[in-house]
């Protein structure tokens, strides 16, 4: 499913970087496992991050890739297919 909707990150982003892009607020989307998803403000422009807990890396993603990860998870996409996404996601930076 990953490859078929582009489910990849833009970048990795450090946490000072993550703090710039979110420094009008941050909110938590969804939690699943060891992943989190946020979006956050930096005056009008709005960004989108996958957070892995386990590695403590963050992940810039576009909106749409956000809009699919929020509609699954909210919409009962089963669970191990949402994370496998997440994985992929994080995966897609080397």
């Amino acid at each position: 499913m990953n490859e078929a909707i582009g489910l990849v990150a833009i970048r990795e982003v450090t946490r000072d970087e993550f703090l710039v892009l979110a420094q009008d607020g941050a909110r938590e989307l969804f939690g699943l496992e060891q992943y989190k998803v946020f979006d956050g403000k930096k005056g009008a422009e709005q960004f989108h991050f996958v957070y892995d807990m386990g590695t403590h890396r963050c992940y810039l993603i576009d909106k749409d890739t956000c809009y699919e990860l929020v509609t699954s998870f909210y919409c009962g996409e089963s669970k191990p297919s949402i994370i496998e996404n997440l994985k992929n996601i994080a995966l897609s930076i080397k």
